[in-house]
């Protein structure tokens, strides 16, 4: 699979964005779904879930999957993954959108487990990662030749070629599942989703706050540090009814002007870049109805003890730019017990 960084999907642009013309518009349909599968709660459920993501895997949180079949009305990059994704549905597989935990594979422990390799993270997703999307269709007109010249003087016929996938890799993992799950008795088809693990319902929209709501909702906390040198995200988040931000750094003081900061490993993220670390925050936030956006990252190295805890911020971001690492300190230290230092020097990653 692809290993650019992951694409933010948004139902509408954000207003106050600064290059609106910028955001591509994407479309696709879903032309037919198949049948919920639990991958929790008894057998079968447990097998179709090694089938699909090995020992350790499967997202704590995933409860089933389904097969869709989605016709792309547009191509970009990411589109099938990034817009499923948006809608807490991500590709079984997909370690960049939330779709699989990575795990360093066997080829991976070997060429790089005890070396000192900078891309070593990116290595693991690559060996890792088992994306199940496939091409099941491919249609295109003839071409027809003219006689004298057939190579250089092609036009378009009436004559469709037309192919299809009989079975994806998973398929056989699907009938066995059903194979398996039909020998249940019904007390064995009764699985953990009835112990209080439920599906999210995807009729329910949460709606943004409206015009006029103070900030007395329940905000997420304003900084969570994961041990060790990890990548960070510093994010700042205004009403949906104020007018446009600026600025990456203005508005500091501002008491409705909000800022997150948000480190994590890439096994709690989802993936090895900034934007798996800020998407969270971001779709949290969206939630609440603030507008959100990243002004920077780099890293933090947090360390805890007994006797003291501490978090040290310096990098950089490719994707966001530089983080205002002094800012991020402060947030830290306002917000935390933990005593927070930074440096900005340039030449560090």
């Amino acid at each position: 699979p692809s290993i650019r960084a992951p694409k933010r999907f948004l139902s509408t642009i954000p207003a106050g964005v600064d290059d609106a013309e910028s955001w591509a518009e994407c479309l696709l349909k879903i032309a037919k779904v198949g049948d919920v599968c639990t991958v929790v709660g008894n057998a079968p459920s447990d097998s179709l879930a090694r089938d699909l993501w090995g020992m350790h895997g499967k997202p704590n949180e995933t409860c089933a999957v389904a097969e869709l079949e989605i016709e792309l009305l547009t191509g970009r990059t990411h589109q099938i993954r990034g817009q499923l994704a948006a809608m807490n549905f991500p590709l079984v597989g997909d370690v960049q959108y939330g779709g699989a935990v990575p795990s360093s594979s066997t080829l991976w422990q070997k060429n790089y487990g005890n070396k000192q390799n900078p891309d070593r993270e990116i290595q693991s997703y690559i060996d890792s990662e088992k994306l199940a999307l496939q091409c099941c269709s491919l249609e295109f007109l003839d071409p027809k030749y003219s006689e004298d010249e057939p190579e250089t003087n092609a036009k378009r016929s009436n004559k469709w070629n037309s192919f299809r996938l009989d079975n994806a890799f998973w398929t056989s993992f699907l009938q066995n599942y059903h194979d398996e799950s039909a020998k249940l008795s019904s007390s064995e088809i009764t699985s953990m989703l009835d112990e209080g693990m439920t599906f999210r319902d995807s009729s329910h929209e949460i709606l943004p706050l409206s015009v006029g709501t103070e900030l007395n909702v329940e905000l997420p906390p304003r900084v969570l540090l994961s041990h060790g040198t990890n990548k960070y995200v510093i994010v700042k988040a205004w009403r949906s009814d104020r007018e446009t931000m600026v600025g990456l750094d203005s508005d500091v003081d501002d008491p409705n002007v909000l800022w997150f900061v948000r480190s994590a490993s890439p096994s709690e993220c989802g993936g090895p870049y900034h934007a798996n670390v800020a998407e969270g925050i971001l779709r949290e936030l969206a939630a609440l109805g603030f507008i959100t956006k990243v002004t920077g990252g780099g890293r933090v190295d947090y360390c805890v003890s007994k006797e003291i805890s501490h978090a040290h911020v310096f990098g950089f971001s490719y994707g966001f730019g530089k983080g205002n690492h002094e800012l991020v300190a402060s947030i830290i230290e306002d917000f935390t017990d933990v005593i927070a230092t930074y440096d900005n020097s340039d030449n560090l990653y």
